[in-house]
C-alpha cells in the first residue's frame, strides 16, 4: 500500500528539500532520499532516529539527511526552511492535529502532503482498530477542510493536501 502512496507523490514537484514528519521505520525517507531530495526526517522516537542514522548514514555525513527527535506539533524548523512537508501514515499518531498541521504549514513553501491509514486497514497493516483509525480520520478531514487542504480518499488510505500560494 505505500507503493500506492508512492506513486502518488511521484507525479508532484515536492522541491529539492522536504521535511518527513512521523519518519518511523525509514520507508517514507528513503524514498524522499531516492528522489534527490534532502530531507529532515522528524520523529518522536529516539530510537527511530538512532535506526535512521545507521541505516542512511552516508546521507547524513554529506548534508543531504538531517534528524530531528521532535513532535509533529513543535517542528525544529525555521519557517520556510523546507518546500514541501510530508507525513505518511503517521496522523494517526498526532496528539494535536491541528498544530501539527499548522507546524507543517509553517516550515513547508511550496506544499504539505499527509497521508493515513483508513479505517478498512485497521488490524490489517496496522495494530489500530477500525473505530481508532475513521474517529482520527474525521477528526483531522474536518481540522483539514477548515484549514484549505484539499483532501482525497483511496481504499487504503486518504490525503490531506495544500499547495501554498
Amino acid at each position: 500500500m505505500l507503493d500506492e502512496v508512492f506513486a502518488d507523490l511521484d507525479s508532484l514537484d515536492l522541491g529539492q528539500s522536504v521535511v518527513d514528519i512521523g519518519a518511523g521505520f525509514g520507508y517514507s525517507t528513503r524514498y524522499l532520499l531516492s528522489r534527490g531530495l534532502r530531507v529532515c526526517a522528524v520523529d518522536v522516537d529516539p530510537g527511530v532516529l538512532s535506526s535512521l542514522g545507521a541505516a542512511f548514514g552516508e546521507f547524513v555525513k554529506v548534508g543531504l539527511l538531517k534528524l530531528y527527535h521532535a513532535p509533529a506539533e513543535h517542528l525544529p524548523l525555521r519557517d520556510g526552511e523546507c518546500d514541501s512537508a510530508v507525513s505518511i501514515m503517521a496522523l494517526h499518531h498526532f496528539k494535536n492535529v491541528e498544530a501539527a498541521l499548522r507546524e507543517m504549514l509553517r516550515v513547508a513553501k511550496k506544499l504539505v502532503l499527509v497521508y493515513d491509514w483508513a479505517p478498512s486497514t485497521g488490524g490489517v497493516t496496522n495494530p489500530h482498530s477500525p473505530a481508532e483509525l475513521k474517529a482520527k480520520m474525521e477528526e483531522s478531514v474536518s481540522i483539514a477542510k477548515r484549514l484549505g487542504f484539499e483532501v482525497a480518499y483511496a481504499e487504503a488510505w486518504y490525503k490531506l493536501a495544500k499547495r501554498k500560494a
